[in-house]
């Protein structure tokens, strides 16, 4: 017994899911699964099996024509905001990069946006960590601000972040709880912006060139927080490092991120309305009146019984057993010594107390494509009978 689905009671609802993988490799040499790249524009020096220079040119000619800020011509991802300072420009290509190919069977349909920690050892007792920022930008958690001046005399900081808008701050340079000291020792610089104070621990700091480097400063813009060193290309499954490059990845280093594939969920609403999916598809309930057969020699000589005339088959009433009795379908078993049969429940059903009406039960749900292909088939955790008179409904899930 088969029944059309209308398309209404089906729904297929997409969802994405990530696996998270994790991979370890060095500047010379990578785990077979990933590559690490040297790209240089003035170099013909092979990095794997392509000269830096062809590619330098890839990476130009692919994501860093125009400098990714043509929305036309760019590829990736990107922000809406737009600068003209170098050091805040989401997309920036110096003379060299380091590229990190991942396979196309670890990005799936693409690397989740945010999701990628670069974990470069560099050789030194510490570790630094790149992440990207959803945009496809790959930065160091660091900020960077740029000093003009700095007056001890009168305790007060001058310096532009990396978007070149300029601040003017006053030093703290005594205990300020709980922030500590104005301590460069210490690696400790606390100041005072806007009437709030702030407690910024120091990476780096140097006198020369008044680069100043700290793990955070919250007042700072979002497109001047973190030094974007690169660039995530998600859907190609590429790292690249722009910026400073060759001081980048030199040693042992580790990469994690999240791949994504999209699954479809399907949900099918079955409805077996009343007078449907009822009748017992067991032979020996039913009988075919009218079906004629005949043997016919074939002419390989075997003779084979063959149907001249097919019969109509109907429910089962009356049966005479082979004692003589007769079995009588047409009112239910808890009634006397007789039983009945699935066309009789109305007549049945209001002396059938304890529900032993004669009808089938549903135990498995199959379904089929156009062609009447068997495509997916449902176990039911226990069988469901199907009465004659009540409307049966079932939900199909499936993942693929």
């Amino acid at each position: 017994m088969l029944k059309r689905i209308p398309k209404s009671d089906i729904s297929i609802r997409p969802f994405k899911a990530y696996k998270e993988w994790s991979f370890s490799g060095s500047a010379a040499t990578a785990e077979p699964r990933i590559s690490l790249l040297e790209a240089n524009e003035n170099s013909s020096t092979l990095s794997g099996l392509y000269p830096q220079n062809s590619i330098y040119g890839q990476l130009r000619a692919q994501f860093y024509n125009d400098s990714g800020d043509n929305p036309f011509t760019r590829t990736g991802q990107k922000s809406s905001r737009y600068t003209t300072a170098k050091l805040s420009k989401e997309r920036f290509l110096s003379g060299s990069a380091k590229v990190i190919s991942i396979p196309q069977i670890y990005v799936g349909e693409g690397i989740k946006k945010g999701s990628v920690i670069l974990t470069d050892n560099s050789g030194i007792s510490s570790e630094f960590a790149y992440t990207d920022d959803s945009f496809g930008n790959l930065q160091d958690y660091r900020d960077q601000i740029n000093l003009s001046k700095v007056d001890i005399q009168n305790s007060t900081i001058n310096f532009d972040d990396l978007s070149e808008y300029a601040y003017s701050a006053s030093l703290i340079p005594y205990q300020v709880e709980p922030f500590g000291t104005f301590d460069i020792q210490n690696n400790i610089l606390s100041m005072s912006y806007n009437g709030t104070i702030y407690g910024l621990n120091l990476v780096s700091m140097d006198i020369n060139s008044g680069i100043v480097i700290a793990e955070n400063i919250p007042f700072l813009p979002q497109e001047s927080q973190g030094i974007k060193i690169g660039n995530v290309f998600y859907n190609q499954g590429l790292i690249v490092l722009t910026r400073d490059s060759a001081a980048k990845l030199q040693n042992d280093w580790d990469l994690n991120f999240k791949s994504t594939k999209t699954i479809y969920e399907h949900e099918y609403l079955l409805i077996a309305n009343d007078d449907e999916f009822n009748v017992s598809q067991n032979p020996t309930a039913v009988v075919e009146i009218g079906k004629q057969t005949e043997f016919i020699t074939g002419s390989d000589g075997k003779v084979q019984k063959a149907t001249t005339t097919p019969g109509v088959k109907y429910i089962k009433r009356l049966t005479t057993l082979e004692n003589g009795d007769t079995l009588d379908y047409r009112f239910s078993g808890s009634v006397g010594t007789t039983k009945a049969g699935f066309e009789h429940f109305d007549v049945s059903g209001s002396v059938d107390s304890t529900g032993s009406f004669l009808a089938p039960f549903i135990t498995t749900i199959g379904l089929y494509d156009d062609d009447c292909q068997l495509v997916a088939i449902a176990k039911l955790p226990q069988p469901i009978k199907s009465m004659p008179d009540l409307t049966v409904n079932f939900i199909v899930r499936f993942d693929t």
